[in-house]
């Protein structure tokens, strides 16, 4: 199978500043270990809209969303694109906001199949504009996928609401998967309107100690299992699901995460599956780190997966 590396250099959704700079991190790692990561795959870079970090923010409740519209239309139709032509997608963010493009371009790709989502993440991400605590887009991809908008703490504006929607819009109408098609590993941290979506939906949570307890093998079969009405699957991996030990080179660290043995073996688990059709790589901030550590974290979990997808 051909692949495909998307760079997805988006930090609008984020809170710290430094995601953008997570492609360049990775090939500096690449570099610095003779890897030859970058040479498997042609590379896309799309045009980014973080000069809006400039700008005044009119939109307390979702920062800055007016500068996410066109660079996630533009990552849903370079997702698309390549899944159209039996190409596999790696999506190297950037924030996690990134899912937003990612998910609805491999939803436009197959308009007609169950698309199941695995959230291998710290965070839940399924605030809206009402009830997010910070504002920040980041945290909020899964509810605007899956359009669960809970009324909450906050009143925003129109104008924010407006932009939501077009973002909803963007590959096909609808929402793009349901919440019986979404499973979590990794999440430890959330609020409790998040948690409220999670008992009411019956969403599927795989905690840390229970891959630490069955194995990666089994918690890949598990969800595959889980996921099993699904034609195709996206996987989401943000680095801030691996135990800060590793490293602190992420916007939100949170411990009591996953070793880089465990992630390797979910994602290598997922990748060698035919339905898997997408993967995201996000947060991962060199400017938060020490010696660019998280980058090569992230680099020996990605190289064991590219002789793995060219198999298939």
């Amino acid at each position: 199978m051909e692949l495909r590396l998307i760079e997805a250099a988006s930090e609008i959704g984020a809170g710290k500043r430094g995601a953008s700079m997570g492609m360049a991190a990775l090939r500096v790692a690449a570099w610095k270990n003779g890897s030859e990561l970058f040479g498997h795959a042609e590379e896309s870079i799309l045009r980014d809209e973080n000069d809006v970090l400039y700008e005044d923010d009119d939109s307390p409740n979702a920062h800055h969303i007016d500068g996410l519209i066109r660079f996630q239309s533009d990552l849903a139709y370079e997702v698309y694109k390549y899944l159209r032509n039996k190409v596999f997608p790696i999506v190297v963010g950037g924030d996690h906001s990134i899912a937003i493009g990612s998910v609805s371009g491999t939803k436009m790709a197959y308009p007609n199949e169950r698309i199941g989502v695995v959230w291998i993440d710290a965070h839940a991400d399924l605030h809206s504009p009402w009830t997010t605590p910070s504002g920040n887009v980041h945290g909020m991809p899964l509810a605007l996928l899956m359009h669960i908008e809970k009324k909450g703490r906050n009143r925003p504006r129109v104008y924010t609401m407006d932009t939501w929607d077009h973002l909803r819009k963007i590959g096909v109408n609808g929402p793009k998967l349901l919440p019986n098609d979404l499973v979590f590993i990794a999440l430890r941290d959330y609020e409790p309107e998040e948690e409220a979506i999670i008992k009411e939906h019956g969403i599927k949570v795989i905690k840390v100690e229970d891959v630490r307890k069955k194995g990666a093998d089994a918690v890949v079969r598990e969800t595959l299992a889980h996921l099993s009405l699904c034609g195709r699957i996206h996987v989401s991996f943000d680095v801030d699901s691996l135990d800060p030990s590793i490293s602190v080179g992420t916007g939100t660290p949170v411990p009591g995460g996953l070793n880089l043995e465990e992630a390797r073996g979910l994602l290598s688990g997922f990748c060698a599956d035919p339905k898997t059709a997408t993967l995201d790589v996000v947060e991962i901030n060199p400017a938060l780190d020490t010696n660019n550590a998280m980058a090569e974290a992230t680099l020996s979990i990605l190289e064991p997966l590219f002789p793995i997808l060219r198999a298939r």
